[in-house]
């Protein structure tokens, strides 16, 4: 005789309190995700991404306006003692460097033992207006070779480090001011031309620095010497863009 055939057996319903728990368990991870998240963007507004987020949430402020006796008191360096300190760096090191400087600079200098100011004598190689593609603009860029004499009683000769100064201005005329084969003479006070960016090009002989630097502190600046005198005015830009480029000039300009 065949055999009657058996039912299958029930499932089992999950108790009424698991998809309880599981919502729970869910909706958990999602806030640590989401806690996580703007932790990160919070914390990292030098990430282009991360910068324009907070830019919606009106949560960035532009630079403040300060006078050169209200600038923070870095340290300051010459094109000799930056080389010293950069030169060896790898390229990674140098990258989670840049990220430390532009992040203090996106945050209105919170960390003032990351302010160093660029001091020495460069002659102008290059001039060029700033865009909109740009950190920040109106504005110019003056790209220069530092020039070192060796003792007192030499000339100036070329040391492997280029100044990239950035000049936030409205004054579209400025950027005429300053040609190439000019002298440009940096001090921490009263320029206050904070460092920003470092990167290397490594040629066939030696690396050559490529210092990016912003005045954090503005007025009037002077062009030129006697008759020739003239001045501009450095204003804060109103507006920054963590997603220009860095540096400014085609690094083939550099070496």
């Amino acid at each position: 005789m065949p055999h009657d055939k058996q039912p299958p057996p029930k499932k089992k319903r999950p108790p009424a309190y698991y998809w309880w728990a599981l919502a729970n368990v869910v909706a958990l991870c999602l806030a640590v995700i989401s806690w996580l998240g703007c932790l990160h963007v919070f914390r990292h507004p030098e990430i282009p991404r991360n910068y324009e987020f907070l830019k919606m949430l009106k949560r960035v402020d532009p630079p403040e306006p300060l006078e050169p006796m209200q600038a923070p008191a870095g340290e300051s360096a010459d094109p000799r003692a930056f080389y010293r300190r950069y030169a060896g760096l790898t390229d990674e090191a140098l990258q989670t460097f840049n990220a430390a400087l532009m992040r203090n600079y996106l945050l209105n200098l919170k960390e003032p033992k990351l302010i160093q100011y660029a001091e020495g004598d460069y002659l102008v190689k290059e001039v060029r207006k700033l865009g909109p593609d740009d950190l920040f603009h109106p504005g110019f860029a003056v790209r220069a070779q530092a020039m070192i004499a060796p003792d007192e009683f030499s000339q100036p000769a070329p040391w492997p480090v280029v100044l990239e100064y950035l000049f936030p201005t409205d004054n579209e005329e400025a950027a005429g001011w300053i040609l190439p084969g000019d002298s440009l003479s940096v001090a921490k006070f009263p320029n206050c031309a904070m460092l920003l960016h470092a990167s290397k090009v490594t040629g066939e002989d030696t690396p050559v620095m490529i210092l990016t630097v912003v005045p954090i502190a503005f007025g009037d600046f002077t062009v030129g010497k006697e008759k020739k005198e003239r001045k501009f005015v450095l204003r804060a830009p109103a507006e920054l863009n963590p997603a220009g480029p860095l540096p400014v000039f085609p690094p083939e300009e550099q070496q």
